[in-house]
């Protein structure tokens, strides 16, 4: 076998990182150059690189070889947001600072690193970059029909985890409520029908499901999270909207929780809407990936992941699949945003040794 001549050493995990986070690529971006920054490595290096999705959220796919794990990423983030008093990319001893280096650009940089070094060993290994994960996840849906996806041996989302394994994803659901009324001068409320009010039961109906449980991973949690009703104070509103946002644990499928939603408010002149809804994901024990893995690092523990990843596409058409990527979930949309870079170059380690202990 060559020897590897790459290093996964932190000062090339610095390069990468701060090249990939210095790259704007919020909603309010243009995604193509940030797609640029790893399309062009890739095929410098001899992937096969091919592009899907829409023209202002594009994917990326890109193999060496055939049958590789493929690991995927997002390079999307959220916007900067105020509060920060780092500079983006700035560098702290081992920790590095910006928008997306823990959600989830260090996770991507770690990609790369790995790509880079299996390249050189002949090892196959497959990527795929999505640009709308924080938006859409339509980028996913164009890769998870992909033959790589469905050829793989495995697929492993690089989501923040504190380089735990993340195998099990809370479930999402996103309604939306309407209260209609009849407006009036708030002085004549006999004239006109209240829609606030109307709103306000309605919620109260739903208010053991806004408890706040012990573990939040093992429990429905329920949150309301727009709330507009009216326009003036002497005016009585004739709508009101409450738009709620529901996660489900592993035992729960968010059909069965829109049905709870159903039963509670039954009987109301309410207009309720789906606007998102995302199955839970339980990866078991047993599986081929995490037996791998507790072998490859024996003291690595598993994790719950309380926020929607993109496992959720994969999981359709590929089931051993798990999240594991370097950095803290904590960090990710907050101010002064940052990643251990010890941990990205250890997450490539990581998948280096995936991939190559699975061609064994």
């Amino acid at each position: 076998m060559t020897q590897s001549t790459t290093s996964l050493d932190e000062e090339r995990a610095i390069k990468l990182l701060r090249e990939l986070v210095l790259t704007p690529s919020s909603n309010q971006d243009d995604k193509k150059e940030i797609i640029e920054k790893v399309l062009r490595p890739l095929e410098n290096r001899g992937f096969h690189c091919e592009t899907l999705g829409e023209s202002d959220s594009p994917a990326l796919v890109a193999s060496i070889g055939r049958r590789g794990v493929l690991f995927s990423g997002h390079l999307d983030t959220v916007p900067l947001g105020e509060g920060w008093t780092a500079d983006q990319g700035e560098v702290r001893g081992s920790t590095l600072y910006g928008r997306g280096t823990a959600d989830m650009k260090g996770g991507c940089a770690a990609m790369l690193l790995a790509a880079e070094d299996l390249a050189e060993r002949g090892t196959p290994i497959s990527l795929a970059f999505t640009t709308d994960e924080e938006t859409k996840m339509k980028g996913a849906e164009f890769v998870m029909v992909h033959e790589l996806v469905l050829e793989a041996p495995a697929v492993i989302v690089c989501e923040p985890t504190s380089l735990g394994m993340g195998v099990r994803e809370k479930g999402l659901l996103q309604i939306r409520l309407t209260a209609s009324g009849k407006s009036a001068h708030a002085a004549m409320p006999d004239r006109g029908i209240n829609a606030n009010h109307r709103m306000l039961e309605a919620l109260d109906r739903l208010k053991d499901m806004m408890a706040v449980p012990s573990n939040p991973m093992e429990s429905i949690t329920l949150s309301i999270g727009v709330l507009h009703g009216g326009n003036k104070v002497n005016v009585i509103p004739d709508s009101c909207t409450a738009e709620i946002d529901i996660r489900t644990p592993a035992t729960v499928q968010p059909e069965q929780a829109f049905a709870m939603v159903r039963e509670r408010i039954a009987g109301m002149d309410l207009d309720i809407q789906l606007m998102n809804q995302l199955a839970p994901i339980l990866t078991p024990k047993d599986s081929m990936i995490v037996e791998l893995i507790e072998r490859l690092r024996p003291r690595i523990e598993s994790v719950d992941i309380a926020y929607a990843t993109e496992m959720v596409k994969y999981s359709r058409f590929n089931k051993n699949l798990l999240a594991i990527g370097p950095g803290d979930p904590t960090q990710a949309h907050v101010a002064d945003e940052h990643v251990d870079i010890r941990e990205v170059s250890e997450a490539a380690r990581l998948y280096r040794d995936i991939c190559t202990t699975m061609r064994k």
